[in-house]
């Protein structure tokens, strides 16, 4: 470890991927989309362990990882994008919610900024969007400010068949050598199989 750890600060860049294939071979990703406006990214993950009790005693103690995946707490989710989580498209301008059939697989990734300006970079493999309707609102105070008010919605992480991971992060500094920052960023927004490797 070169440095002390530091502090989270912030979150940008959320980006997330359409899944085209994922195979025993390969897991291929549509094009990059940026969503704006990104408030909160909350893990959902959560930890546990097993004892396996023999010999009058604790024999074994198995650990797992459920619930794989984040809550995203976003200024707004636009229809297009809620239109694409569920796997369907807007109409003539129209964003019409009907039965939800299958909704296609994302990838995702974002940047933590941490104190002293330096960067944690996460992405999650694959896994599917579920949120409640994005339609509420709250009536505008009569006077002083507004009250701010956000759209939410869960990523639920799954294994990707290609080589079962579910995800991946690196900190900035972790960067291997010779790999420019402005270089890493931009694969690590592009394509979520870049790895930073010096030529």
């Amino acid at each position: 470890m070169k440095d002390k750890p530091r502090v989270t600060i912030g979150v940008d860049k959320y980006t997330f991927f359409k899944v085209v294939t994922d195979t025993a071979e390969e897991t291929t990703y549509d094009t990059a989309y940026q969503l704006p406006g990104t408030v909160q990214v909350s893990p959902t993950d959560a930890g546990g362990s097993d004892t396996f009790d023999a010999d009058n005693g604790a024999y074994d103690v198995e650990t797992y990882i459920e619930n794989m995946g984040h809550e995203l707490t976003n200024a707004d989710i636009p229809p297009a994008v809620d239109m694409m989580w569920r796997g369907t498209e807007v109409k003539d301008g129209v964003a019409e919610v009907g039965d939800i059939g299958a909704p296609p697989d994302f990838a995702v990734a974002w940047r933590i900024t941490k104190m002293g300006g330096k960067h944690r970079y996460v992405r999650y493999y694959k896994g599917k969007y579920s949120f409640a309707s994005n339609v509420g609102g709250k009536t505008k105070p009569s006077s002083g400010a507004s009250e701010k008010q956000t759209a939410t919605a869960t990523f639920t992480a799954v294994k990707r068949d290609s080589d079962g991971k579910y995800y991946a992060y690196i900190d900035e500094e972790d960067i291997p050598e010779g790999v420019e920052l402005a270089d890493f960023e931009t694969n690590w927004f592009s394509n979520p199989n870049y790895y930073p490797k010096t030529v």
